[in-house]
């Protein structure tokens, strides 16, 4: 009987994780502006604000998930995940939403991520 009930358990503990959608870091801060990629590169204002994008992942590290690029059809940005020290598995191709604060370095910008949500 106890082995019936760990089964059913977990194995509605699986359903409702599938459920939610995979989060990663603090997950997404769903109060942050919502922008596209466009937005970051032509209003300067955003540089150091907190914002959410959506979009695919088009190219990702391949070694430990630190990093991605994320596409949305306005175009396309770095998103760094090492800042905020987590990672990602392997998600080429998946859509995802992903908060965190816009940066530059030298003539570069980029979001520094405080999580991903995948879609």
């Amino acid at each position: 009987m106890k082995q019936i009930l760990a089964t059913a358990i977990f194995l509605v503990t699986l359903f409702l994780a599938g459920c939610g959608g995979e989060k990663y870091g603090a997950g997404v801060d769903h109060d942050a502006q919502k922008v596209q990629v466009k937005d970051v590169f032509l209003q300067p204002q955003l540089i150091g604000q907190k914002v959410q994008l959506e979009g695919n992942i088009v190219t990702q590290c391949q070694s430990n998930g630190c990093w991605f690029f994320l596409h949305d059809g306005s175009g396309q940005i770095y998103i760094d995940l090492a800042k905020n020290q987590f990672t990602l598995p392997s998600l080429p191709g998946r859509q995802v939403s992903v908060s965190g604060v816009v940066s530059r370095e030298k003539q570069s910008l980029y979001l520094v991520a405080d999580g991903v949500e995948v879609k």
